[in-house]
């Protein structure tokens, strides 16, 4: 019986689901033309922390900090989706700094500015994109120098810019990926913020499968390089997806804490 499983849960949102369920269909259909075991669908009801460490895993795409920190000897990271996003290189991402005025720009100039943030709305602290990324602003790690009682902990970063919008938290980090997607789905909370700036560059979202699999890897990456140039033009702007790169370990040396 196949029990492997896949998941693609970081910019599945709702109005992106139908088309990430296409472009999984085409993955599946040149996973099985190499008889590399797939589900038929993606998994969408476990936590994705669960997913990413489930020994039956043949595809996940995982945030780079809990790739460094917690997943490593679990999984291989083998491949990126490129978005090309302004000023990264083809496969790397960034984070967009948000804040609800003008005047939330005074918070990132320097660490001692930073500490007088009084509401930081962080998707979760596991986030290297909406949350350990601040220690390009702090100089330490985000853990040392945000205090508890100032992050908002909103569970996505969708959430994240509501919360800046509402006037719940001063700033946040935003996966570009996900500001963009913003733009498209939710207009009126982007047009409640200002962009106070970017972060620097860093290796995307790694595609991993489970460690048992790494002979796979490179099949995999064929497969999925396949699919894409397989997969309807639409369905991809609408994912943001511009092509693929490879990946290894090391490329997340830089995410380790």
């Amino acid at each position: 019986m196949n029990t492997a499983v896949a998941t693609l849960s970081m910019y599945d949102w709702p109005e992106t689901s139908h088309a990430l369920d296409v472009l999984w269909s085409h993955i599946y259909n040149q996973l099985t033309q190499r008889e590399i075991a797939a589900p038929a669908k993606l998994e969408r009801d476990a936590h994705p922390a669960a997913l990413w460490s489930n020994s039956e895993l043949i595809l996940g795409q995982t945030c780079g900090w809990p790739y460094a920190n917690y997943l490593k000897e679990q999984v291989t990271p083998f491949a990126r989706f490129d978005y090309d996003l302004p000023d990264c290189p083809a496969g790397d991402y960034n984070s967009v700094y948000i804040g609800h005025d003008d005047d939330d720009y005074d918070h990132l100039v320097s660490p001692q500015a930073f500490e007088f943030v009084e509401k930081l709305a962080i998707n979760s602290d596991d986030s290297q994109s909406g949350f350990h990324v601040f220690a390009e602003i702090t100089g330490k790690p985000a853990e040392e120098s945000i205090a508890k009682e100032k992050r908002i902990v909103t569970g996505a970063h969708r959430n994240s810019i509501s919360a800046v919008a509402n006037g719940d938290a001063n700033i946040a980090a935003i996966d570009a990926i996900a500001f963009e997607l913003a733009k498209h789905y939710e207009p009126e909370a982007v047009s409640k913020i200002v962009v106070l700036g970017n972060s620097k560059p860093k290796p995307g979202l790694p595609l991993i499968t489970a460690k048992d699999n790494a002979h796979l890897t490179p099949l995999l990456y064929e497969a999925i390089e396949q699919a894409l140039e397989e997969t309807p033009e639409d369905i991809l702007q609408t994912l943001l997806i511009k092509g693929l790169v490879k990946a290894k370990p090391s490329d997340y040396d830089g995410f380790k804490v």
